[in-house]
């Protein structure tokens, strides 16, 4: 009779164990993955957004170079046709990706262009010059009509082009129009860059750039181009299905310009299948839920062979249990004298344990969301957060937008090697800088960000500031057996509390390219710094 009573106390209490831990275990785990898998696919959605906002970024600025290249020939004489030739095939040598430039008068025949081509012939009912008479034009890409069969094409492709057209005035009166053929070979091999960068990072992703005009896909996988976008998207991350039946993760970002390029609202579509970009989100799931079952059969094996002896132990074990699932505590009772409770307890131990260390991977995985892999500075991300939480304070920042002068020169003669190991050194000098509250940030390439409190410095000790950073990145750097120096160019700017912190950061850059424009390796204030 006895024997039988033990035997079903025994059942009772390792079911009863099994399942207290079972629950605990559940509980654990759909709290943990539930977040962890949260701050995985913000982090990877906010990794796809951010690449097409990069390159959203420099397909405007390739554009916003060659508009003000084309701006600066406006001045251009009309009276001498050969010279205007021959300082146009000048600037194609110089730039080839101006397929064609060419000169009007005022009809619209052709004056002068680029190898002599379409000369005489008349374009005025072209949009390149109709629509620059008033104004500067740019016209979204499209296929040649004119030069079609007068340019070289070694690919056998149609010739793309993107227009840029400015009118040519003389005395006020209208003389002709400056049109140019921008060709979209440029397009594609910036697409084909950051395509090879993002595959070395991430697996199975696509990037396509759309016109905002007609939806048309402009580049991105060959069997779409031409064609329009069978999806439709708002500005950021998110899972769409599309016309393959897949579901796929997926970033956009609309190119907003340069500077006083207004740009063409081309859209950048990042995307990736969805079931590649969770896959790390299931893989930390799946191994909390196999941690908490595997811990559940131990327990369970335990209390069926111990139940006659350690009812008690087991007891206070079930109830710390229940606690820790309410919360209440994060700690087993140390059992001694009988090593089968000990290995017990020391079990259920060791799943609260494997369960912190996979919120501590959580943790991990935001920090490395915030943080630039090569320098270890912030990246945009954190400091659009540190932006988010200037709101609270009521004092002026000093805002730095720096670039280094002479890095692409370095790059391009000792390799992106070098140029990181540079990067690293100009990073670990400023956070090396003794300002109070200082917060250093790597944009993208060779451009960094530095914010501080003003502290009510002068304009003159923001000044000494600037100086001495310049001083300090332009110092020589060892690399290797190499030494090698760079310049550093920074445009300041003062954010105020009545200020959006976005307005300022747009100060600096106009500072900056102030800074570039007058010699570079200098500080300049924007006109509004008090």
């Amino acid at each position: 009779m006895i024997k039988s009573f033990t035997m079903r106390l025994g059942l009772i209490l390792a079911l009863s164990i099994a399942t207290l831990v079972f629950l605990l275990t559940i509980a654990l785990t759909s709290l943990i993955s539930h977040r962890a898998s949260d701050s995985l696919e913000q982090e990877i959605g906010e990794r796809l957004s951010t690449t097409s906002h990069q390159l959203a970024d420099k397909l405007d600025f390739y554009m916003w170079s060659r508009y003000q290249e084309v701006q600066l020939l406006q001045g251009l004489a009309l009276e001498d046709s050969d010279a205007t030739r021959r300082l146009l095939d000048q600037v194609q040598s110089n730039i080839p990706a101006f397929s064609w430039m060419g000169v009007t008068d005022a009809e619209g025949t052709v004056v002068a262009s680029t190898n002599g081509i379409l000369e005489e012939a008349s374009i005025a009912e072209r949009p390149v010059y109709l629509e620059a008479k008033e104004g500067p034009f740019i016209g979204d890409v499209h296929e040649a009509v004119l030069l079609a069969e007068l340019l070289p094409n070694p690919t056998g492709e149609p010739l793309q082009f993107v227009d840029i057209s400015v009118p040519l005035f003389q005395d006020g009166t209208f003389q002709g129009v400056l049109a140019t053929h921008l060709s979209w070979a440029w397009g594609k091999e910036v697409l084909g860059h950051f395509n090879r960068t993002l595959h070395e990072q991430v697996d199975d992703t696509d990037l396509f750039v759309v016109s905002e005009r007609d939806n048309v896909v402009l580049l991105g996988p060959d069997n779409l181009i031409g064609k329009p976008l069978p999806v439709s998207f708002t500005e950021g991350a998110s899972v769409k299905e599309w016309e393959d039946g897949q579901d796929y993760l997926t970033g956009m970002s609309i190119g907003e310009g340069y500077d006083e390029y207004p740009g063409l609202g081309w859209r950048v579509v990042v995307r990736q299948p969805a079931a590649v970009a969770f896959a790390p989100v299931e893989a930390l799931e799946t191994r909390i839920l196999w941690i908490g079952l595997f811990a559940s059969l131990v327990t369970a094996v335990l209390g069926w062979l111990l139940a006659s002896v350690v009812t008690r132990p087991l007891k206070r074990i079930t109830e710390t249990a229940s606690l820790m699932e309410q919360g209440k505590v994060n700690t087993f009772p140390h059992q001694s004298g009988i090593e089968e409770i000990e290995s017990l307890a020391f079990a259920l131990e060791s799943l609260v344990t494997s369960l912190t260390e996979s919120e501590s991977e959580r943790v991990h995985f935001e920090t490395l969301a915030n943080r630039d892999a090569l320098t270890g500075l912030s990246n945009r991300v954190a400091l659009r957060e540190q932006l988010n939480q200037l709101h609270t304070s009521k004092e002026p920042y000093v805002f730095f937008y720096i670039d280094l002068d002479g890095f692409k020169a370095v790059n391009d003669t000792y390799g992106h090697a070098v140029g990181d190991e540079l990067l690293v050194e100009v990073a670990r000098r400023l956070q090396a800088l003794t300002i109070d509250e200082v917060y250093p940030v790597r944009l993208s390439g060779d451009e960094f960000f530095l914010m501080f409190p003003r502290h009510e410095r002068s304009i003159q000790d923001i000044q000494e500031i600037g100086t001495s950073i310049i001083d300090t990145l332009s110092q020589p750097v060892m690399l290797g057996l190499i030494s090698e120096k760079v310049g550093a160019s920074i445009g300041a700017s003062i954010w105020s509390p009545a200020k959006p912190p976005h307005v300022a950061i747009e100060q600096a850059d106009d500072a900056l390219y102030r800074s570039k424009a007058n010699g570079k390796n200098r500080l300049s204030f924007h006109e509004s710094f008090e």
